[in-house]
């Protein structure tokens, strides 16, 4: 027989009970994050876009609107944990409003880490991973400027 699904007060504290166990592990910005991730939505007809793969399954995914060379949207999709989810999410806010220029040195593993007041050991490849991606979106948002035609034919 399926489980049925917990309404009310049962639901509530299933819910404080987990963001507890958060808490206990994360620190309030990254649990918050975690919790109400920022920006998380594929964008189409992205000028920037990149995925990278930790090599255990999990990927996170950026997605760069450009505005001149100014990042007017930054967007990401992930599969992984929510470390990584969290990572990604800060990663988000801390390009708004970036050239293309300084984008690469501001959205860093270690200002990721410091944004969400750190990480439990086990998961600092997290900022990592969507560092990396990250990067790897800005240079192709970069080549797409340089010449536009590669947008066209772009793997999804």
């Amino acid at each position: 027989m399926p489980k049925s699904k917990k309404t009310g007060q049962a639901a509530d504290a299933e819910r404080n009970e987990m963001r507890a166990k958060l808490r206990e592990l994360y620190s309030a910005r990254a649990v918050e994050h975690m919790l109400n991730p920022r920006n998380m939505r594929p964008v189409p007809q992205a000028d920037g876009q990149a995925k990278a793969d930790s090599g255990h399954g999990e990927t996170v995914e950026f997605f760069l609107l450009l505005q001149g060379d100014t990042i007017a949207d930054c967007t990401f999709q992930t599969d992984g944990c929510a470390a990584t989810l969290a990572c990604a999410s800060a990663a988000t806010e801390l390009a708004a409003g970036l050239t293309v220029d300084q984008a690469p040195f501001a959205v860093t593993a270690e200002r990721i880490l410091q944004a969400l007041d750190g990480l439990p050991a086990g998961n600092v490849h997290c900022s990592a991973l969507v560092a990396q991606a990250f990067r790897s979106a800005v240079t192709d948002a970069r080549d797409n400027a340089a010449d536009p035609w590669k947008k066209l034919y772009r793997k999804t």
